[in-house]
Parts: structure tokens; C-alpha cells; sequence
């Protein structure tokens, strides 16, 4: 069961969405829809790489000439 959802948008925000829905071939409301869509079913951040949480190693500081330099020349006290 479809159900009207009404929501405030400035004249950009609705000449934006006119401008993507024509370039897609939808009308307004199914490209709101397909938007309301991907932004709730996204996972935050953490949940999407949490699996790799310690898994990632750095070679020793001073171990490249190259980031020797660099790290000696951005370092800030």
C-alpha cells in the first residue's frame, strides 16, 4: 500500500531533482523514492569495513629514505 509523503524543498532542491529524474527517464517521485531508498539501506562506514580493523600494517618509519624525509618535514609538535 502506497501512502503520500509531502515534504518542504527549496526551488533548487526541486529544479535539481526535476533536472535528474528527466535525465533518467523517471518522474520526480520515483527518483525521490529510489533515493530515500539507497540512503537507508547504506551502513554506516564502521559496519562496512569494521572486518578489517587491525589487519592493516605500516612498514617501519624510518624504513624508506622517501618517508623519512616526508615525515620529518611535516612533523608538528
Amino acid at each position: 500500500m502506497a501512502t503520500t509523503l509531502t515534504i518542504r524543498a527549496d526551488d533548487d532542491l526541486r529544479e535539481e531533482l526535476q533536472r535528474r529524474a528527466a535525465a533518467e527517464g523517471k518522474t520526480v517521485s520515483e527518483t525521490v523514492r529510489e533515493i530515500l531508498r539507497q540512503a537507508l539501506s547504506e551502513e554506516p562506514l564502521g559496519n562496512k569495513v569494521g572486518h578489517l580493523k587491525g589487519r592493516l600494517t605500516s612498514l617501519p618509519q624510518d624504513s624508506d629514505p622517501w618517508r623519512k624525509k616526508l615525515r620529518d618535514h611535516n612533523w608538528r609538535p
